[in-house]
């Protein structure tokens, strides 16, 4: 394809897969030079190990791990709603992306995520384990924005 995987600014600018097509999940662009563990669907993935070291510490957002047990759904920032309820709720209310973020504050901190399959090929090596074949780059650290759960319940 002619999008420069590497040089992509957004995923979104990234193109969807080919495998992808026929199921659920063919909307999602996809960095073609991820490791597929599970095959076309549900779409699991860890970047190849060499290019998640060129990255140092921040992951981009193509290459972050993937880890899913179904479909990932298809929202759409306009028209989705955050939805706070149940009995144990006092204050029930439904919320828009652009209320939910214009009216409350966000943060930034650095999150790591890893998969505790990590490395489970090797260990698959010494003794059977249940689960993929994770290799050693099941994890990505990402810089995450937004608003805090406590806030939206303290509202």
């Amino acid at each position: 394809d002619s999008v420069d995987k590497s040089k992509a600014k957004n995923l979104m600018d990234l193109p969807c897969d080919f495998r992808d097509v026929g199921t659920p999940d063919e909307w999602i662009p996809r960095d073609g030079r991820m490791v597929r563990l599970t095959g076309r669907h549900p779409f699991n993935s860890e970047p190849p190990c060499d290019e998640l070291n060129k990255t140092r510490f921040l992951t981009p957002a193509n290459l972050h791990i993937i880890r899913n047990h179904g479909s990932v759904p298809k929202l759409s920032w306009e028209t989705h709603k955050l939805c706070v309820g149940g009995p144990l709720v006092s204050n029930p209310m439904e919320l828009s992306m652009d209320a939910l973020t214009k009216t409350l504050p966000t943060t930034e901190f650095p999150v790591t995520i890893s998969c505790c399959g990590n490395r489970r090929k090797e260990m698959n090596m010494i003794k059977q384990t249940i689960g993929f074949n994770w290799g050693n780059a099941a994890c990505g650290n990402m810089v995450y924005k937004g608003v805090l759960l406590r806030d939206i319940l303290e509202r």
